[in-house]
């Protein structure tokens, strides 16, 4: 996933991850639809709730934020 990475440990006041602003339209929601992807079957994968995990599965769902967020961007006139 090269249009989203992450630059710092996580952090409540910061934003670990930065979004590519070439990213277009239609590859952010790929983007998105992947990341979905991945925090699903994340999350059907765990038995029960372990701390590590869930973090893992709400920076999926952090960044997919961020890249549904570019979308939108994408959509509103320069």
């Amino acid at each position: 996933m090269d249009n989203v990475r992450s630059d710092s440990l996580p952090s409540i006041s910061t934003n670990p991850f930065t979004v590519n602003e070439e990213l277009s339209f239609e590859d952010a929601w790929v983007r998105v639809a992947e990341l979905l992807h991945c925090a699903v079957a994340t999350s059907q994968v765990l038995a029960e709730p372990v701390a590590a995990p869930q973090r893992a599965v709400m920076h999926l769902v952090g960044m997919a934020k961020m890249v549904a967020e570019r979308a939108v961007e994408c959509m509103r006139p320069a």
